[in-house]
């Protein structure tokens, strides 16, 4: 069983239907626990919005952050993507699209 959202997440902006809105929910929920392991943080801290650099991540995190989604949501996550969708909800749209 996922884990829910941290309190404070209520996901992706909603888009499509239901199954296209539980995926981004996943997605984005594996995000934001990936980000605050990451960080050592509580997961409500964790801003779905701002860039990963602004969170805090460096290269070798944002590289460990790929590998941790990859096993947690079973999608092939490129190290590109971070660079390229540079925040967790520009990041859940691209592998929610995929």
């Amino acid at each position: 069983m996922r884990p829910g959202l941290p309190d404070g997440h209520s996901g992706a902006p909603e888009h499509g239907g239901s199954l296209g809105n539980s995926r981004r929910t996943a997605l984005t929920c594996a995000a934001v626990l990936a980000v605050a392991d990451l960080l050592g943080v509580d997961a409500a801290s964790v801003s779905t919005s701002s860039p990963f650099t602004d969170l805090g991540l460096g290269s070798t995190q944002l590289a460990r952050l790929t590998a941790y989604l990859e096993d947690a949501m079973g999608v092939e996550v490129p190290l590109t993507a971070l660079y390229d969708h540079p925040d967790i909800e520009q990041l859940v749209e691209y592998l929610a699209m995929r």
